[in-house]
């Protein structure tokens, strides 16, 4: 199963741009992975906030494959713990799933039509998370879903 990851925007922060890395490198020792970035069309003013969302829909759209199964990451998706996450990983592997892309959206979040059209999603905590630390904990608990299914000790 081939994995892929939209974001929104670019990591900006160096810090938060090695520990992905770092993430990448190891998830990719049991996956195909593949990263894509819309840019983020940030507006200063506040009443363009919406259409602000809708372009970076269209683009998230554009990027984002047909035949992909789609998890967005939404403050009102579905908690797992980290073996629950496995174990949804494993049954997407076990039903042929040839590809999940996961999307992350920028500051703003994502625009509803691409809520309204995601497969499943997931909240990582109901606390709100700047978006770049959202990534790396989303990538770490892929590893961690990785490394439970694969039976490896890196979870306990």
């Amino acid at each position: 199963m081939k994995l892929r990851f939209l974001w929104v925007g670019e990591t900006k922060d160096p810090l938060f741009s090695r520990v992905e890395e770092r993430y990448f490198k190891r998830v990719r020792q049991y996956f195909p992975i593949e990263k894509a970035m819309v840019p983020d069309l940030k507006k200063s003013n506040p009443h363009q906030q919406k259409a602000q969302l809708v372009r970076e829909a269209r683009q998230i759209e554009k990027k984002l494959p047909k035949k992909t199964y789609s998890i967005i990451l939404d403050d009102e998706g579905k908690e797992f713990t980290s073996p629950e996450l496995a174990s949804f990983l494993e049954t997407l592997m076990n039903r042929g799933v040839p590809e999940v892309t996961f999307v992350v959206g920028g500051h703003l979040g994502v625009h509803e039509t691409i809520r309204k059209s995601a497969d499943q999603k997931i909240s990582l905590t109901k606390m709100t998370l700047p978006h770049e630390l959202a990534r790396v904990v989303l990538l770490e608990q892929i590893y961690r879903a990785v490394t439970i299914i694969k039976g490896l000790p890196y979870h306990k």
